[in-house]
């Protein structure tokens, strides 16, 4: 009987101890992988988040280029630009709707001999006055002319760009190439009045001016339509509407000094760089980087305490297991009966832990499909196309044959947009968006690239041919009226078609298709024009 009695004690205490053992065993890979799943899911937002902020960013700096460009095609077709033509032009741009301008201009070269000349000849075209004040250190200067303020700040009538060489070689990129530049950062000259601690990091934009476009007369270099920008206003609201209030963003020029130029910090943020975004643009022709990071209430948003919660649930389950065990140890039949809660306790705990990781397969379903889907139109967004089309290059090298990407961008959509707000404009969007899946087969992707362009991979074609019939539809389908409410609203479509080629990535192909559908765009609009064409 007294050998029994300690034999009992060691079998007690060896089932305490094996208690003890997997419960903390099953708590722990609980804890982890409930753990796992919350990093899992904290990244895909983060991803979504990025992609959200990068896409705004892009098409809030492709408007703002998109105003310069109409205020360069206006100024251009005048045949005697005057003060009163370039005040008559630039009426319907107001502050409110540009965000962060300090104001807009014309500006035009001359050399230092003809600045007498030029002087009298802008003091006849109304602005009486007009003093230009040349650069003394160069022979080349770029004077403003006209210019309408919206900060109330100093006048520049007459200032030399090249006091400033940021503006002055962002203008000679302008120029060279024909298209939308940005400068880099700096602080503008009209804020030479504000306390250097109080001036905000800015840049300039600026398109080329020319006369004779649309026209048999040939085309003639004239100036430059302008536009200056304190970037933390322009672009604070925007970066924390996107990112909702549980990312930091940061947008950084990281040319020369990296310079910051537009920071929204809401909430505290969290010191973990596997949740860090960092993405790059292009914009104006200069490569801008943006950060995310993420914050505390991010993390709450993806119950990151359930990791712990599950932890401490288990671990207090097994302790109170194990002390039962203990406890009740006194005969066989208590201790076989205590085992018996013990197993249907863990059981339990197992099929929480099982709801658990369903309900994060659930969510995981949810975030893959927002990372590849665009929220508004529910077509493939740009991650998604790609993909797609490096898919596409793959298949088609080993097996010959050939496919088609087009891309689609909407004339008169902007028009809409601005005289029947953003929710006529998603109509719109949703509407062509449904009438461009219609006839694609089930291998072809269509998607929202952004904004009011779209875009098309057509598969096993034998030659470009077989992408004209859609590109037809494409455009007779778009012009079809889109009923808002009693208004019919009515768009067109410009579409470039480019075939793959020997050698071609997912950019090139891109790029010849984007090249074709400004071509379209050029010759008229309502159209569809072929990479390589004449």
């Amino acid at each position: 009987m007294r050998a029994r009695v300690p034999r009992r004690r060691l079998t007690a205490l060896l089932l305490t101890l094996l208690v003890l053992s997997a419960g903390t065993a099953v708590s722990f890979g609980a804890y982890l992988a409930v753990e796992t799943g919350e990093d899992r899911y904290a990244g895909q937002l983060m991803d979504r988040y990025a992609a959200e902020i990068t896409d705004a960013v892009t098409d809030r700096v492709a408007r703002y280029g998109d105003t310069l460009a109409d205020l360069g095609y206006a100024i251009g077709a005048q045949t005697d630009l005057t003060r009163d033509d370039f005040q008559r032009i630039t009426a319907g741009i107001v502050a409110n709707r540009l965000p962060g301008t300090s104001g807009i201009g014309f500006i035009v070269p001359a050399t230092t001999a003809e600045v007498p000349a030029v002087q009298r000849f802008w003091r006849g075209q109304g602005v009486t006055g007009l003093v230009l004040m040349p650069n003394p250190a160069v022979a080349e200067h770029e004077f403003v002319i006209f210019e309408k303020g919206f900060d109330g700040r100093k006048e520049m009538h007459g200032t030399d760009m090249t006091a400033s060489p940021q503006a002055s070689a962002m203008l000679t990129v302008a120029r060279d190439s024909g298209r939308l530049a940005i400068s880099a950062a700096y602080h503008l000259l009209r804020d030479d009045v504000v306390a250097a601690g109080l001036r905000q990091s800015s840049v300039a934009l600026a398109t080329p001016v020319y006369t004779g476009l649309g026209t048999a007369a040939p085309d003639r270099f004239i100036g430059w339509s302008t536009m200056g920008l304190r970037v933390q206003d322009f672009l604070s609201q925007t970066l924390l509407d996107r990112g909702q209030g549980v990312v930091q963003a940061q947008l950084v020029d990281p040319a020369g000094t990296a310079t910051v130029l537009a920071d929204v910090a809401p909430g505290n943020r969290v010191d973990d760089r596997d949740l860090e975004r960092h993405t790059s643009i292009t914009a104006g022709q200069r490569l801008w980087q943006i950060s995310m990071f993420p914050t505390s209430r991010l993390l709450s948003v993806t119950d990151r305490g359930l990791s712990r919660l599950t932890l401490a649930s288990g671990t207090g389950l097994t302790i109170m297991l194990a002390a039962m065990t203990a406890v009740m140890a006194g005969s066989r039949n208590r201790a076989l009966e205590q085992v018996d809660r013990a197993t249907a306790e863990l059981r339990r705990d197992i099929s929480r832990r099982e709801q658990v990781e369903s309900q994060l397969r659930e969510r995981e379903d949810q975030l893959r499909y927002l990372a590849f889907h665009d929220q508004l139109t529910g077509l493939a967004n740009r991650l998604l196309f790609y993909d797609r089309l490096k898919h596409a290059l793959t298949t088609h090298a080993r097996g010959g044959r050939h496919f088609a990407v087009l891309f689609i961008d909407l004339d008169g959509f902007k028009q809409i947009n601005d005289e029947h707000g953003h929710d006529a404009g998603d109509t719109v969007l949703r509407a062509i968006a449904g009438r461009l899946r219609t006839g694609l087969r089930a291998s072809d992707t269509v998607a929202r690239f952004g904004g009011d362009e779209f875009a098309i991979i057509l598969e096993g074609l034998t030659s470009a041919a077989d992408a004209r019939p859609t590109a037809e539809r494409i455009i007779a389908d778009a012009q079809e009226p889109i009923m808002i409410g009693a208004f019919a609203a009515r768009v067109s479509a410009s579409v470039g078609i480019a075939i793959n080629q020997p050698g071609f990535g997912a950019d090139d192909i891109i790029r010849e298709a984007d090249t074709a559908m400004y071509a379209a765009k050029t010759s008229g609009k309502n159209r569809y024009a072929e990479a390589g064409a004449p």
